[in-house]
């Protein structure tokens, strides 16, 4: 017996399954990418000041904050065993002061030595590149002024150049 074959070639494809798992498939995708990147500067700091920062953080007697405000300006807030000191740099003319910026944070330095770490808390209406300037200016002395501190490690006096190389935002979640 022989099978003849139609001459007709024609046949309906059934593309629903294909479909279904298109359908699905996009929303993972889409649901998959990461839409907040999140990106470190790393700077390396000289090892006794890296000790220092992390001594600090088991036993914070001093705490540095800046709170930043385009209307206002900046304002240093050192609470030092429940003492409140408050150091104001007013903008100048609409514009930012990081002359004014400095010379108040080596003050805050040259009275706290030992604090190395600072909580910024800038509101939302301040730029981003601004806040990156901020915390350049606020990271090192630009007249390369040394300041003493004392190595808790071995009670050796040490000189650096750096005022606030560890700057995290106080103010994350929103005031």
């Amino acid at each position: 017996m022989r099978y003849r074959r139609s001459s007709d070639a024609a046949f309906d494809l059934n593309l629903a399954p294909i479909l279904d798992i298109i359908i699905s498939v996009v929303p993972m995708l889409l649901l998959s990418i990461a839409f907040v990147q999140v990106k470190m500067i790393e700077t390396p700091v000289p090892q006794a000041v890296a000790e220092a920062i992390q001594r600090a953080d088991e036993k914070e007697e001093t705490q540095v904050k800046l709170m930043v405000s385009a209307q206002k300006g900046f304002t240093f807030e050192v609470v030092n065993k429940g003492h409140t000191q408050k150091f104001e740099v007013p903008r100048r003319s609409n514009e930012w002061d990081y002359d004014g910026l400095q010379k108040v944070a080596f003050e805050v330095k040259q009275q706290n030595p030992q604090v190395f770490k600072l909580d910024m808390a800038p509101e939302g209406d301040v730029n981003l590149n601004d806040l990156v300037l901020m915390m350049d200016k606020l990271r090192k002395d630009a007249a390369d002024r040394k300041i003493a501190f004392v190595d808790p490690k071995n009670g050796e006096k040490l000189e650096t150049t750096l005022l606030f190389p560890s700057i995290s935002f106080a103010n994350v979640m929103g005031d």
